[in-house]
């Protein structure tokens, strides 16, 4: 199809080509008036009870320690099965999200095994405004340490030989994740354009055919002489 056939077509089919515009419009108004979204990642570290032998709490690593952050995790989720990921460092971000939380237990063995290591928990949090965002992490925490606290009192763990966890970093910094408006408005103008061409051409091409066998049919004799067979 030449330049000018697709011409004619467009104008042709120029009701599809508006609402095409209109939708494109639309679709850019919306890439407009998204203003990005607030992310953070807490580190919840769980740490083993202090003793003249090891006296450094966050030096001590114990499968204890690692099993009741799982647990505790587990506690504050539900039931619900945790995905697994290829990367550890995978954020809500990345995946899509735009308001929510998960809180993990930071598996490094890959999407076929699994391999903790490692005594915290990751808490990831995105919400629309940074106070939302503050808000919901404050409320985790404070769900993790009253969850801590309520399955060692369950089972009768003297308090000196208590688990505790500490937030790191203390004043987690919350950061602002928006892509690049221009190149959006960019994308969103070529995808529109580039899907009502694509009904153009094939609402042309379905005219095409339709006209094509209308003529056939009309003219039997002259196709059965194009193919070799003789006509009747």
């Amino acid at each position: 199809m030449t330049f000018w056939e697709l011409l004619r077509a467009i104008l042709r089919y120029w009701p599809v080509v508006l609402v095409g515009a209109l939708c494109t419009v639309l679709v850019a108004l919306t890439v407009v008036d998204d203003d990005g979204v607030h992310f953070t990642r807490t580190e919840i570290i769980f740490l083993a009870p202090t003793s003249p032998t090891y006296p450094n709490a966050l030096r001590t690593q114990s499968e204890d320690v690692i099993d009741m952050a799982g647990v505790v995790a587990k506690r504050v989720t539900g039931p619900a099965e945790v995905p697994k990921f290829a990367s550890p460092d995978v954020t809500l971000v990345g995946l899509g999200v735009r308001d929510g939380w998960s809180l993990r237990l930071p598996d490094t063995g890959g999407q076929w095994s699994s391999n903790f290591a490692t005594q915290r928990l990751v808490l990831d949090v995105v919400g629309p405004t940074e106070e939302a965002v503050r808000a919901r992490q404050i409320e985790v925490l404070d769900r993790v340490s009253a969850e801590l606290s309520a399955l060692q009192n369950s089972m009768g763990v003297d308090a000196v030989n208590e688990i505790t966890a500490i937030a790191a970093p203390e004043s987690t910094r919350i950061t602002h994740v928006g892509g690049s408006r221009p190149r959006a408005l960019g994308m969103t103008l070529a995808l529109g354009v580039g899907a009502s061409i694509a009904v153009v051409l094939l609402l042309e091409q379905r005219r095409r055919r339709a006209a094509f066998a209308e003529v056939r049919r009309r003219e039997p004799a002259q196709f059965a002489g194009a193919t070799g067979v003789p006509s009747s």
